[in-house]
């Protein structure tokens, strides 16, 4: 084996573990002493990290080419971090073998980083969730992609995960069999699904980069904050979601309409929305089983179905729907008018038969349209639409109040400078 290391005592260091380690069917190098090693050759074995004060650097000329042993099972992989750092940086490779993954990061604390022109050809997993996976600062397995790194396969993951820059998963990111994740993607590009399900827990924020996939949930919980990147094939969960979208683009729309468990609750402040043709731009609907409490969506902003709306939006069972802007109205089926951030909103709104939540419209005017605070629109038939009723609010803009009470201080201040005038 031919692995370039710091020095000559890690040399003879790393020969008499892998000795002591090795079986004909199974050549491994184990690094468990505290320090940093840098491998710059090619190793044709695989290796693993064992000591949480041990840091390997997989560097340019460093390859890690695995060696398949069906016995290690799910500890199958060319390169695995039990305890310990794995860095691969410069075009360092990681490559697995035929039915093996390339990097394992069961074990903690166990921390991975690919920079720089890194490559890996294969899975990177982690079965299991550690403790403190919902952010960088408490997690104790932490994965990064950055610079031009890129990682050829799936990654099946628990645990912290940062994607920036222009790096690259050809593949798909889901979460593993007993596996909560924290995404947090600030650039880059996934060009599979991202996937969060199986009655786990999920953290995603969203402030660049591409999903091409789509982002799919199931039955797990997810925490959603988008402000900045661009998902494409839609928005689909059966989970319960809580999402706060600034901006960003959706195309393929959202479907929560197989959600029967905890309610959802969706914030639109801002962003790019547009559907499929002949699929719904926004589909949502909630039947708790035992569970009280409905599904909320509001909007406030964003550009809705700009390039194609496809059939509009789609509410049913316990969601309460609620928007906000000016001059907006609910005619034939068509929801119509300006959103608080000055977006024209424009979009076909159909009620499910059961649908049974509220259905709200805030409306902000000046203080010269200004009419009465609330206004109730006539009940419109049950029998021929599924909306109860429909309320307008409308509501003087923030700044209205506050302009009254200034012009009426200033006539009353004028009027008492002109009577001490005329007394004078």
């Amino acid at each position: 084996m031919d692995v370039g290391m710091a020095n000559t005592n890690k040399v003879i260091l790393g020969l008499v573990v892998a000795t002591c380690y090795a079986t004909a069917a199974d050549a491994t190098i184990i690094y468990n002493t505290a320090g940093t090693t840098n491998v710059a050759t090619t190793v044709n074995d695989n290796i693993i990290v064992d000591n949480s004060a041990t840091t390997v650097n997989v560097g340019s000329g460093g390859t890690i080419r695995g060696v398949n042993d069906p016995s290690l099972g799910i500890f199958n992989a060319a390169a695995r971090t039990r305890h310990g750092t794995l860095n691969v940086n410069g075009t360092g490779r990681i490559i697995a073998a035929a039915g093996q993954d390339a990097i394992n990061m069961t074990g903690t604390p166990s921390v991975v980083r690919l920079s720089n022109f890194a490559r890996v050809s294969g899975n990177i997993v982690n079965d299991f969730t550690p403790p403190g996976w919902q952010s960088e600062s408490t997690s104790v397995v932490k994965l990064y992609l950055e610079d031009r790194a890129r990682v050829t396969g799936d990654i099946r993951y628990a645990g912290y995960m940062r994607i920036e820059d222009r790096a690259q998963v050809i593949g798909n990111i889901v979460n593993p069999r007993d596996g909560s994740y924290s995404l947090d993607m600030r650039g880059g590009q996934v060009t599979g699904q991202v996937v969060m399900g199986d009655f786990n827990d999920y953290v995603f924020d969203m402030s660049g980069g591409t999903i091409y996939g789509g982002l799919r949930g199931s039955a797990g919980f997810v925490d959603m904050i988008m402000s900045g990147g661009t998902i494409y094939n839609g928005f689909q969960s059966g989970a319960a979601v809580t999402a706060s979208i600034y901006d960003g683009t959706i195309n393929g729309g959202f479907d929560f309409t197989n959600n029967t468990g905890a309610a959802s609750h969706i914030t639109i402040d801002g962003g790019h929305f547009n559907a499929t043709a002949g699929d719904y731009l926004f589909s949502m609907s909630h039947q708790p089983f035992g569970t009280g409490g409905s599904a909320t969506l509001d909007i406030f902003g964003g550009e809705f179905g700009y390039v194609e709306a496809g059939l509009g939006f789609f509410l049913d069972y316990l969601v309460d729907f609620s928007i906000y802007g000016w001059d907006l109205t609910y005619t034939g089926g068509v929801l119509s008018g300006y959103l608080l951030d000055g977006s024209w909103f424009s979009n076909a709104l159909t009620f499910g038969a059961g649908w049974a939540g509220t259905f709200n419209i805030y409306n902000v005017f000046s203080p010269m349209t200004m009419t009465e605070p609330v206004a109730r629109l006539a009940s419109l038939d049950p029998l021929s639409s599924s909306i109860a009723s429909v309320e307008t609010h409308n509501v003087p803009e923030p700044g209205t109040f506050g302009l009254l009470a200034a012009c009426a201080v200033g006539m009353m201040m004028f009027g008492r400078r002109s009577t001490l005038t005329s007394r004078s």
